[in-house]
């Protein structure tokens, strides 16, 4: 029995050790795939342009691509929002992380921004439902300003931490963190 919990350890620990390689090989995959994703997008704009079809497929694929591209940091902004990173959103904290009353959301526990930033994806990923549902035959009007609205909020949402802190900044109780 303890052969084979050593040869289980041996394993893992290879695999623990092979994490960081393969963590930069998927991100080099990412970007890459995310640049090709931009260019076709580009193209398809394009093509869509001249023949007069609705752009929203290729503006889409385009957007894709830039998520891609920025991978990392979408991850980093997700383990962080989960709480899987001891940063500043840990919902393990339960309190603000500047922890003083002088600044805009001393008072405000961590997780009230984990559940902002959940509702700003949810709308970020609504507005690019609207957006397709745009690109249908007989949409009602307005989808399109919807789906933008939408999109604008989640994002709002989602940096919610750190535009409190830029308006703390502004206001004269600087910046939170």
């Amino acid at each position: 029995m303890g052969g084979m919990t050593s040869t289980a350890t041996a394993m893992l620990q290879q695999v623990a050790n092979d994490l960081p390689a393969f963590w930069t090989l998927l991100t080099t995959f990412a970007t890459l795939t995310g640049l090709v994703f931009c260019g076709y997008g580009l193209y398809r704009a394009v093509e869509d342009q001249k023949r007069g079809e609705s752009l929203m497929g290729a503006v889409a694929q385009f957007v894709l691509g830039i998520g891609l591209v920025n991978f990392v940091y979408f991850v980093n902004s997700a383990t962080q929002t989960i709480g899987f990173s001891t940063g500043s959103l840990s919902t393990f904290s339960y309190t603000g992380s500047s922890g003083s009353g002088t600044s805009p959301t001393g008072g405000i526990p961590s997780f009230a921004f984990v559940i902002l930033k959940f509702f700003g994806w949810l709308a970020a990923f609504r507005a690019f439902l609207l957006w397709s549902e745009s690109a249908r035959s007989g949409s009602p009007p307005g989808t399109v300003w919807r789906g933008t609205t939408h999109f604008v909020a989640g994002i709002f949402l989602i940096n919610i931490q750190q535009f409190l802190g830029m308006m703390g900044g502004y206001m004269g109780t600087g910046p939170v963190g």
